[in-house]
């Protein structure tokens, strides 16, 4: 089985851009549907590639990645499309990537609006999103044919052994975001999988009391709404969101 190497991709289709952020074991990939169908829609989209991810390598995510990097990375994609003189920046982000969007939104005063996908905000529990990393961490190593069944679980108990200190830190970041919610005053999106496992689905409802300008969708669906059976509602409710703000 041959897996396509994930890039982080730029389509360049209007005067508006908007910026999409992908999660902790995710890549610009789980973004592409959005990507494509908001480019139809004469916007420009642009989804980098976190450090650490799209490598056959999942340690590379606890190893090379860190909060620090990712939030430098979404402040750098920013000036990038303030570069390419875009009139407008927006900017959404899944799981992981939505506390960076969050973080955006509060203190980069050239993005004019955004959202999130499953966030992890007021999430105080990460056993769920430890667990997919493991299940995504065991399915990429048992497609690498070269190896052995010893070496695979020598590679699961090094991951076992690093993950929890990477979700302390994403949790502090995390935390540090939570506290200055009450500072967005742009128009904040905030869509949430009811079924989703991953993050707690009640959280959502947290996060828009505290922010007064957001607007929640919830969707009957799981925590990837970027792919999943609601990605065309979210599409159409992010477009419809764009065109009026």
């Amino acid at each position: 089985m041959k897996i396509l190497t994930p890039k982080p991709f730029y389509f360049d289709n209007g005067t508006n851009a908007i910026l999409l952020l992908h999660s902790f074991s995710g890549t610009p990939n789980d973004m592409r549907l959005l990507g494509r169908f908001l480019e139809r829609h004469n916007y420009s989209v642009y989804a980098p590639m976190f450090a650490g991810h799209g490598t056959s390598e999942p340690l590379d995510i606890l190893q090379q990645g860190s909060p620090e990097k990712w939030w430098q990375q979404t402040q750098a994609a920013v000036q990038f499309l303030k570069d390419q003189q875009k009139t407008k920046v927006y900017v959404f982000g899944l799981s992981l990537g939505a506390i960076f969007a969050t973080k955006a939104l509060e203190s980069i005063p050239e993005v004019v609006a955004g959202g999130v996908f499953g966030s992890p905000l007021y999430t105080h529990g990460y056993k769920g999103i430890k667990n997919a990393f493991l299940t995504y961490a065991k399915k990429v190593y048992s497609i690498q044919q070269n190896l052995t069944e010893v070496e695979t679980d020598n590679k699961l108990r090094l991951v076992d052994s690093k993950i929890d200190a990477k979700l302390m830190e994403i949790r502090k970041t995390s935390n540090l975001v939570v506290e200055n919610l009450a500072e967005i005053k742009r128009p904040y999106f905030i869509g949430q999988g009811t079924s989703d496992k991953l993050v707690d689905p009640k959280a959502a409802s947290q996060v828009a009391r505290d922010v007064k300008t957001s607007q929640l969708h919830l969707y009957n669906a799981g925590h990837v709404l970027t792919i999943n059976q609601a990605h065309n509602q979210v599409a159409s409710d992010v477009l419809n969101f764009l065109e009026n703000n």
